[in-house]
């Protein structure tokens, strides 16, 4: 069985054209119009495909195919980013619905239950609600801010009914995607099995200085924020690099005060993104950063201040669903690796109600979040290609 490759990139296009923007790229907002668009063309997709489709309390949009016990769901996230990619979350809605329709016609009805989700929201790229749709799913949303709630009617969905999208009913959650890096194009290795997704700690970083005339105030008198700031940048950068592989630390935000040419700069505040696959690993990260730069706020005489924005454990993906999907890979001719994905994934939020694993394949020259985001057509083919062997191992 081969999945039809001309169907999956009409789909892709289609979906892509959704939400185009003037300056490129695409943006389907959560609860916006492009979004709504989207989601009635993939659920056209799912009643084409044989499948019985419903919406659940945030918008996830579920195709089912009637068999016995728990689910096997496949799926990804149909919101983008702004001027955001083709193929991001895209990928796994389109293959998905692509590899159950071609085994509901070879196979006929599964032995299990088989479902794709269009998740209603990843990003967080219009409201702070990163991972909406799955964590409505495992019952994680407590709360919800007025602005949701109203965009969330504006679409005739009631934000009091949220806790009725948990789940748990599903078995297994199955989910391909582009890798938004350059790790298996550089090695050229055509597909990835993730081992786990990396666990995060975002950080605000507060170094307070004095502001002083930049003429008059001679250098070793000076407590200068900017400074200071700079050389806690440059720590940020040679620790993660000292621990290796997979450690990454990127300082993404920094703001100056007062920013004037002509003044010593009193107030620096910036960001610090941490990621490791291994909580140890993360923690260790963390902790060398935080305590370098309060040595260096103390031997520039400077006040600092740091606290912790947000904070997510790493995920390891079930050892059985990496197995069974390196054994698609196989059945499909090809020798799959392992990999961390350093970006952070449905599957990990769903992994709290279900087994869950990932197949990455490559991004062309690591592009992501962007309108250069490409993967090849025949390692789009190949991915949705096992993605479909492995729901066949799970569902048939």
């Amino acid at each position: 069985m081969r999945i039809d490759g001309a169907l999956l990139e009409r789909r892709l296009d289609e979906l892509y054209a959704i939400g185009a923007e003037p300056d490129g790229g695409t943006y389907r907002g959560l609860y916006s119009t492009a979004w709504a668009a989207a989601g009635e063309r993939v659920e056209r997709w799912m009643q084409d495909a044989g499948l019985e489709t419903r919406r659940d309390a945030v918008g996830n949009i579920w195709g089912r195919a009637e068999g016995d016990g728990k689910s096997i769901v496949t799926g990804s996230h149909i919101d983008t980013v702004r001027r955001g990619g083709r193929l991001d979350g895209a990928l796994g809605i389109c293959a998905g619905i692509t590899a159950v329709e071609a085994l509901l016609t070879t196979k006929g009805k599964p032995r299990r239950t088989l479902e794709v989700v269009a998740i209603c929201e990843e990003e967080g790229s219009r409201f702070a609600t990163n991972f909406w749709g799955s964590r409505a799913i495992t019952g994680a949303i407590d709360t919800v801010d007025a602005e949701i709630a109203a965009a969330m009617r504006e679409r005739g969905l009631d934000p009091t009914k949220i806790a009725s999208a948990a789940r748990d009913d599903i078995d297994t959650f199955v989910e391909l995607h582009i890798e938004q890096g350059r790790v298996l194009e550089s090695a050229r290795t055509p597909l990835a099995v993730v081992s786990a997704i990396v666990g995060t700690a975002h950080l605000e970083v507060t170094v307070t200085g004095q502001p002083d005339h930049a003429g008059t105030t001679p250098m070793d008198l000076r407590r200068d924020a900017l400074a200071g700031a700079a050389a806690m940048v440059q720590a940020v950068e040679s620790i993660a690099k000292s621990l290796g592989k997979p450690a990454v630390a990127t300082v993404g935000k920094l703001k100056v005060e007062p920013e004037q040419i002509n003044v010593v700069p009193g107030t620096v505040v910036f960001t610090v993104d941490l990621r490791h696959a291994d909580l140890g690993g993360r923690r260790a990260l963390e902790e060398r950063i935080r305590s370098l730069c309060g040595t260096l706020s103390q031997e520039r005489r400077l006040g600092l201040g740091i606290r912790t924005l947000q904070e997510k454990a790493p995920v390891a993906m079930r050892a059985e669903v990496r197995a069974l999907l390196a054994r698609a890979a196989k059945e499909c001719g090809v020798q799959a690796t392992e990999m961390v994905s350093g970006a952070g994934h449905d599957a990990q939020i769903l992994a709290a109600r279900c087994k869950v694993g990932m197949l990455f394949v490559p991004s062309i020259g690591g592009r992501s979040h962007c309108p250069e985001e490409a993967t090849a057509p025949e390692h789009l083919e190949l991915g949705t290609n096992i993605l479909a062997k492995a729901l066949e191992l799970l569902a048939y």
